[in-house]
């Protein structure tokens, strides 16, 4: 019989903790691991994943540089308002959005472990911890002069160029997030009905954005540049919308 390993995966030391609430066994780390599993379970974008992975390691960072013990059953409310918030605003010179999207990650890490059990409702500091009020600002916008000389950029005659703007196009005429525009498959390009099939979506619900003539007319001259048919039945269902020059 084949000897296991010495070390406990972070599950078994859940499971031999978890009538154990004060233990201090559960390090942050395996708590974060066990949390980022979570989010790979439910099926979490891999961009979720690696900001909660992000923003949750400067929380950890922030408590050490002013030597708090990073303890998941020992932080309260005061800690996230003193040594969280106000070090942040005061110390670190941050703003609102920024505090603010630090305190969704751990308001998500800190409830997954109260569903979890790992921690108590007593213990979860977020019960009592809302965002920070922010104004909200108005979006600039391109000018129709400021848009003229964008798409004068891509040099139209290196495939570079022609693919260069093509995205711009197609990312301001549908406004598209650009993780959106690299999953576009030629499949989901409906050139009948001049529509576009966006599958690769933040909230994973599929949705159609229309295109326009110029559009449709700009999308297969960048085709015929990189020798991808048009026809519906003349290319694979599964390639992608082509980004590289080889």
């Amino acid at each position: 019989m084949a000897r296991r390993n010495n070390n406990l995966s972070p599950d078994e030391i859940f499971e031999m903790h978890a009538n154990s609430i004060q233990s201090d066994a559960i390090d942050f780390q395996i708590a974060l691991e066990k949390f980022l599993e979570d989010c790979e379970i439910r099926n979490c974008r891999p961009q979720t994943i690696q900001y909660y992975r992000n923003e949750l390691s400067v929380f950890y960072k922030i408590l050490r540089e002013q030597e708090i013990e990073v303890n998941v059953y020992r932080v309260t409310p005061e800690i996230i308002k003193q040594n969280v918030i106000l070090y942040m605003k005061n110390q670190k010179k941050c703003k609102t959005v920024t505090i603010n999207t630090r305190l969704r990650a751990l308001r998500a890490f800190f409830n997954f472990l109260e569903r979890e059990k790992i921690i108590s409702k007593k213990q979860n500091p977020f019960h009592e911890i809302k965002l920070l009020k922010d104004r909200k600002k108005a979006v600039p916008t391109f000018t129709k002069e400021e848009i003229h000389i964008l798409f004068k950029q891509p040099n139209l005659r290196t495939f570079t160029g022609v693919r260069d703007l093509t995205i711009m196009m197609l990312l301001l005429e549908t406004g598209i997030r650009a993780s959106e525009c690299v999953g576009i498959r030629l499949s989901d390009i409906d050139f009948q009905r001049s529509r576009i099939l966006i599958q690769n979506t933040k909230g994973y619900r599929q949705r159609y954005v229309s295109i326009q003539k110029q559009m449709k007319e700009q999308l297969k001259k960048y085709f015929r540049r990189v020798d991808y048919p048009i026809k519906s039945k003349g290319y694979r269902k599964k390639s992608t919308f082509p980004v590289e020059c080889e």
